[in-house]
């Protein structure tokens, strides 16, 4: 796939370079000539232009991508005429970064309708952190309120069946999967751990000590767990 990620900050040059890391086309474009230079052997292609301008954003090529980023961080005004000339521009799907809450509000006012929030994000990845401690393995944002979780089971669930933790009934949480360790054999014969997802559940499955547990739901709700 073909990507345009327009603004080559910390976050751009991420998205950028994961992106290129699995086999998709990246341009970067930013307008500092050091970002830009720093990612030429990282990614398909990096362009030094001013996304601001009109005739300048003409010269990519913003039909063929599958999906442009703008990833501006500090500098509002410069993302929001970015996204506007975009869009004027008849650029199809557009993936924004917004800073605050007016700037998402602007952004998809003019039309946008995937935001990237990285900042609250990272809080709310902190805060599960903070609150699970050492359960917490992931968090993963679905929609605005509910997340999937990834954690270790608590010692109070181990050796417990589905139907003794009730996990819908007792905590409005669901559980989704279940990562398993068990020994797998290589093509040589030799056994090493590994995970396996097991998401076909029975009443009288048994949690293990080192389950992973993935459980769907809100932070108020996984509070409960980390409570116990």
């Amino acid at each position: 796939m073909k990507y345009i990620i327009i603004g080559l900050d910390n976050l751009g040059k991420a998205l950028a370079t994961d992106l290129s890391r699995i086999g998709n086309d990246v341009i970067g474009v930013d307008l500092n000539i050091s970002r830009v230079d720093a990612m030429k052997r990282l990614i398909s292609g990096a362009v030094c232009l001013d996304t601001t301008d009109e005739e300048a954003l003409r010269t990519l090529p913003l039909k063929d991508a599958d999906a442009i980023y703008v990833t501006f961080g500090k500098d509002f005004g410069a993302s929001v005429q970015t996204v506007a000339l975009l869009k004027s521009l008849g650029a199809d799907k557009l993936i924004v970064r917004a800073t605050s809450y007016i700037h998402e509000t602007v952004i998809q006012a003019i039309g946008v309708t995937e935001v990237i929030r990285p900042e609250e994000d990272f809080s709310l990845i902190y805060v599960s952190h903070m609150l699970l401690g050492a359960l917490f393995k992931q968090w993963y944002k679905i929609t605005d309120t509910h997340h999937l979780f990834k954690i270790a089971p608590p010692p109070i669930f181990v050796g417990q069946s589905l139907q003794s933790i009730n996990f819908q009934e007792k905590f409005n949480l669901r559980l989704v999967a279940v990562e398993r360790l068990v020994d797998e054999k290589n093509v040589l014969g030799v056994k090493r751990p590994t995970y396996q997802v097991i998401d076909d559940f029975v009443d009288a499955f048994v949690i293990e000590k080192d389950d992973i547990l993935l459980l769907f739901g809100q932070l108020e709700d996984i509070r409960k767990i980390a409570e116990l």
